[in-house]
């Protein structure tokens, strides 16, 4: 019958019919023999995998050497987070028992943060760009949020008792920027100047020149316009409440 075809028919069902001894000897030669003895997978990768010592443990090992976190993260918003997300995955407890945490801890906050329309409303979400100010300098996140409890009432709270005083839910997120170039009581941070103590009258009257823009400083301004008069009073009268302290340090 093939002598009737074409030559070049038979020739290439001649190297078909090759492809498919070939293909056939190389599934018969590389299949693992256990394959498919459960199911579509090697059967003998199940004993290899319960053998294996496990990578991720869970917070509850991690907590056992760090009980003085337990207080924060089982009653704040990140208890669905294991502490390995954020610190890694460690055989063993890291040297010195000192959890490691990335660099770039903007990249790391953000893969969960970053605002995306996808992501459900009730998440907390930012957006980078204008996070905590637009065309500035980003700091790490920790600088003004605990990340084991990362609400803006448990950084107040972290305070003195001045902090525990009951503010309008608007100015909890407007402390929180405050708290970022100021300290968490108003001490100043680092180039900074401290803003505790100063009386009410003061106060209102430097932020109302940033925002009228007598007073120059970039940042101030365009935060003071976004106040409103009530505000800015409601701020006086929180940090007056704070003892005067100099500023922090700063790092050597």
């Amino acid at each position: 019958m093939l002598n009737n075809l074409p030559k070049h028919i038979v020739r290439l069902l001649l190297i078909l019919g090759f492809s498919l001894l070939l293909a056939l000897a190389a599934k018969t030669y590389l299949t693992d023999p256990s394959f498919y003895k459960y199911g579509h997978f090697r059967a003998d990768a199940i004993p290899e995998l319960a053998a294996g010592e496990p990578v991720y443990k869970g917070s509850s090992f991690c907590l056992e050497c760090h009980k003085e976190r337990q207080a924060d993260w089982s009653t704040g918003t990140h208890i669905a987070v294991q502490c390995e997300v954020c610190h890694g995955v460690y055989q063993g407890c890291p040297e010195n028992s000192k959890a490691m945490l990335p660099v770039d801890t903007i990249t790391l906050c953000s893969t969960c943060h970053q605002a995306m329309p996808a992501r459900p409303a009730r998440q907390p979400q930012v957006v980078l760009a204008e996070h905590p100010f637009p065309d500035e300098e980003k700091p790490p996140c920790q600088t003004c949020h605990n990340p084991h409890s990362p609400t803006v009432v448990e950084l107040l709270a972290e305070s003195d008792t001045r902090a525990k005083v009951e503010l309008p839910a608007n100015l909890l997120t407007v402390v929180a920027k405050c708290l970022k170039c100021h300290g968490d009581k108003g001490q100043g941070r680092r180039k900074n100047p401290p803003i505790a103590g100063f009386e009410t009258a003061v106060f209102i009257e430097k932020m109302n020149q940033y925002k009228s823009g007598a007073l120059e400083n970039k940042a101030m301004q365009r935060y003071a316009k976004t106040l409103t008069d009530e505000d800015i009073a409601e701020l006086a009268r929180y940090y007056e409440g704070f003892p005067a302290t100099l500023p922090d340090p700063p790092p050597e």
